[in-house]
């Protein structure tokens, strides 16, 4: 029985953990892994950044960069959580090297807030899964930039033959789930309130809360839902 294939075992994430089993043997060999006193790094503590690296790799979507995978009702995103549960990190080791990553900007992690009213009817703020992106300058670092460029090529035919199975847009296969719920409140608001106007006072305006499913679509859903990254 042939083994099951998993999202680990593409190429390029294969191939970024075979860079990072290199550079951990030799860490003294390059300037990004050294302290600001330029002495090594200490070497547990590397291993333990290279796993993180590896699971971000590993489950991120070749086409955006984002951590986390595309499915039929949005893009799942992957949290800080489930890399400490998969890798059996203590959370302050993982908040080490979290802020040790993003220090190198190896990877951007973006959290969206919405506002919703609570049950008192004040308005409140919260923060929703943050969108990761494993970033251009780490590819770089472990020289695989031409093998991303090749990954996305491929990954951008998968999406695409999704896209056409479950008769859902690619933006919107590649939007994360939370933020598609935040502009359908969104929009069910906008809705509410023009039913509410005299019709003397309604315009056309609502066009920017247009259904998700169409293909007005909304500035902020845009800018996290771009089919290749900026």
């Amino acid at each position: 029985m042939s083994k099951h294939f998993q999202r680990k075992d593409r190429p390029l994430a294969r191939l970024n953990r075979s860079r990072l089993e290199k550079l951990v043997s030799n860490p003294s060999g390059s300037l990004d892994l050294l302290t600001t006193c330029g002495k090594a790094t200490q070497k547990q503590f590397l291993k333990d950044v290279f796993r993180v690296m590896d699971y971000l790799v590993s489950e991120m979507c070749f086409v955006t960069q984002k951590v986390g995978v595309a499915t039929e009702h949005g893009f799942l995103l992957r949290t800080w959580g489930n890399a400490q549960e998969a890798l059996d990190l203590p959370e302050w080791r993982l908040k080490q090297i979290r802020e040790w990553i993003l220090d190198r900007e190896w990877v951007t992690s973006v959290q969206p807030r919405e506002r919703r009213t609570g049950r008192d009817g004040r308005e409140q703020w919260r923060g929703l899964a943050s969108i990761k992106r494993v970033t251009m300058k780490y590819f770089k670092f472990v020289g695989l930039l031409n093998e991303l460029e090749e990954a996305r090529e491929a990954a951008r035919k998968t999406i695409k033959k999704m896209s056409n199975r479950v008769n859902v847009a690619v933006r919107y296969l590649l939007t994360p789930i939370t933020l598609l719920a935040k502009f359908r409140h969104r929009r069910k608001q906008a809705n509410e309130a023009k039913a509410n106007q005299p019709a003397s006072e309604q315009s056309n305006d609502y066009n920017k809360y247009a259904p998700i499913n169409s293909d007005h679509g909304d500035a902020l859903l845009a800018e996290f839902d771009r089919f290749c990254p900026g």
